[in-house]
């Protein structure tokens, strides 16, 4: 019997082929809708995260803006409490901890929340500068030096132009009883690096520069440095001048 090709009919290997490009054109079609919800949910997760930092933002913009005004710590410690128990970060657990200290400094018990909270800022992210820069201050005012000068040397490791910490080492260098403590050299280098990174307008820097050269014997410096201070304060002439007259008695700022 004579068989002859049929073009009406498909032969094996094109049936397959078709049947192949069906089977992915199925697949594509059930699994687009799982990728497409997919990348909604994590731009849906992405925005509410960034919605809540804008939130977070926001509060601690308020906080800030008021505290300034009215010093009103207690409230201020409330405020960011309350944002640290929804929403904790190193932070916000950092600025928690030291107004704790600045709400009452020679409370025992609030200088204990205040290293907690700090200590709890450090577990999040232990290289987060102002937890650092915060313990420096509270050892410093808490007369535990030699940890303020640990603190102050991580602080500065994290941020090379942290101001503050440079002014409280000054302090300790120029100012310590403690002969390991005490190094005049490095609280000038340190006082005038504070100095110069604020432009001359923070009176606190320069008065911690004043006794840095008055303690070198520099008195010509030490009175130029108090004037300075005087100039750039703005509510607190009383405490230059009572600097300057602890140092020079005689004389007139």
């Amino acid at each position: 019997m004579n068989e002859r090709f049929n073009p009406d009919l498909p032969n094996v290997p094109t049936v397959l082929v078709n049947h192949d490009v069906l089977r992915r054109r199925l697949l594509l079609l059930f699994t687009l809708p799982f990728f497409i919800t997919l990348v909604l949910v994590v731009m849906f997760f992405s925005l509410s995260k960034c919605l809540t930092e804008v939130e977070v933002g926001t509060q601690v913009v308020t906080i800030e803006r008021f505290l300034a005004s009215d010093q009103n710590y207690a409230w201020a410690v409330d405020q960011y409490r309350r944002i640290a128990e929804t929403r904790p970060s190193a932070p916000i657990l950092a600025r928690l901890g030291t107004l704790y200290f600045l709400l009452d400094p020679k409370d025992p018990k609030n200088q204990d929340l205040a290293l907690e909270k700090l200590e709890a800022a450090k577990a999040i992210d232990s290289n987060y500068w102002e937890i650092y820069r915060s313990l420096t201050y509270i050892y410093l005012a808490t007369g535990r030096l030699a940890e303020a000068i640990e603190a102050g040397k991580k602080a500065l490791e994290l941020n090379a132009n942290d101001a503050n910490t440079y002014n409280n080492l000054a302090w300790i260098y120029a100012t310590s009883s403690e002969p390991a403590l005490s190094d005049l050299r490095r609280a000038q280098e340190y006082g005038e690096k504070a100095v110069r990174l604020t432009k001359e307008k923070q009176p606190d820097f320069l008065d911690t520069l004043a006794r840095v050269y008055f303690n070198q014997g520099d008195r010509d410096r030490a009175l130029e440095c108090l004037r300075k201070a005087k100039a750039a304060t703005l509510d607190d002439v009383q405490k230059v001048e009572a600097q300057f007259k602890k140092l020079f008695p005689n004389e007139t700022l």
